[in-house]
């Protein structure tokens, strides 16, 4: 890596801290620590924002849909969370850094990257757990605090990568597999290619 070429990366807080997720996402601290010790070893810096479900709703929340937290309210939390985090990117892209993408977390309602059909409870409300047999014509969202840092990114002119940890996936499974080779690439574009040739 050129010493001129200084990455950073945007990453949802539960990533440093499994204690903010909820408990059916699970505390994957080894995870975690395998995700920082790669960022850190290849001198990529975090800009973390504070996890929107803890803020807003504290520890000890229930699971939820996507449903529930798509609202007034919680989108302009959201967006109040994000205005330190976006001054960072801003401050350090200004700085000749170069934001590399953003990491957020698989089946998160807040923030995941590709939130498809999921079960709905006995009050008609989505639930947290995905469709069995989802239909591939099913829409596919964003999680509402990704949604909102893609449109505040957008308004900056950047476009990175958005990335899904895969907390729940067993480590030879092939969404973790998928999952590091993305961020790989993300990370270090140039050693990836030449690895892959």
């Amino acid at each position: 890596m050129s010493k001129k070429d200084r990455r950073v990366i945007l990453i949802a807080q539960c990533l440093v801290n499994p204690y903010c997720r909820v408990h059916l996402l699970g505390q994957n601290f080894p995870l975690s620590h395998e995700l920082m010790d790669y960022l850190m070893s290849k001198r990529v810096g975090v800009i973390q924002y504070p996890c929107p479900e803890t803020t807003a709703m504290g520890l000890q929340r229930n699971p939820q849909g996507r449903q529930q937290y798509d609202n007034i309210f919680f989108r302009q939390h959201c967006k109040d969370l994000l205005k330190v985090p976006m001054l960072m990117v801003r401050e350090f892209i200004k700085n000749k850094y170069r934001l590399v993408g953003y990491i957020g977390l698989e089946n998160s309602p807040t923030c995941g990257i590709h939130w498809g059909r999921h079960k709905v409870n006995r009050y008609q409300t989505e639930s947290p757990v995905p469709a069995e047999n989802p239909d591939p014509d099913d829409p596919v969202l964003m999680g509402i605090m990704a949604e909102i840092l893609s449109e505040e990114l957008s308004q900056e002119n950047l476009h990175v990568p958005f990335l899904e940890f895969p907390t729940q996936e067993p480590p030879e499974s092939e969404k973790r597999r998928k999952f590091w080779e993305d961020l790989k690439k993300t990370v270090e574009p140039r050693a990836f290619s030449q690895d892959s040739q």
